[in-house]
């Protein structure tokens, strides 16, 4: 079994903001102080902001992905983490709103969260189900994501790992 999913971050930093706060911290300081430093390091900040920017740019266009055999499941997106069938005591899936303002509009996207419960600690990993809309009335977000998540990635991951586990 292999699926890719839209990768979420459970941190409230992400890697992606961390990339383009750096570059652009980066190239501000580079030119404002450009007067007072050397050409080669004022073209070598200039560089290295120029490559944390291309990082965000194709950290936001990768997606999270798994692969699931016989013995493992695998997760991915930068690095490999593999979770051996023979380690799992247990897995939770459930599903959350993120939401956020902007311009006084209140947004929302579905994210399902799988953990697996191991003998080497918690490994979480999160996907989104319906990527962010706006919110048309106040209220519960949930209400606006209706439908059978049965079928997501996750469930289906469980429902072949736990039959796996069974053999």
């Amino acid at each position: 079994m292999k699926k890719k999913y839209c990768y979420e971050s459970d941190k409230d930093l992400e890697p992606a903001d961390a990339l383009i706060l750096g570059s652009l911290a980066l190239f501000i300081i580079a030119f404002i102080k450009r007067d007072a430093i050397e050409t080669k390091v004022f073209f070598t900040l200039l560089a290295i902001s120029l490559v944390l920017f291309i990082c965000w740019i194709i950290y936001l266009n990768l997606q999270g992905s798994f692969t699931a055999d016989d013995k493992a499941v695998t997760f991915g997106k930068f690095s490999k983490k593999r979770i051996e069938y023979s380690s799992i005591k247990s897995i939770d899936i459930c599903r959350s709103t993120k939401t956020r303002r902007k311009n006084h509009k209140k947004y929302a996207k579905l994210v399902e969260w799988i953990t697996f419960h191991c003998e080497d600690g918690d490994h979480r990993f999160a996907g989104v189900l319906v990527p962010e809309r706006e919110c048309s009335s106040p209220g519960s977000e949930m209400s606006m994501f209706k439908g059978d998540w049965s079928v997501s990635p996750f469930w289906q991951l469980k429902r072949y790992i736990e039959e796996q586990m069974k053999l």
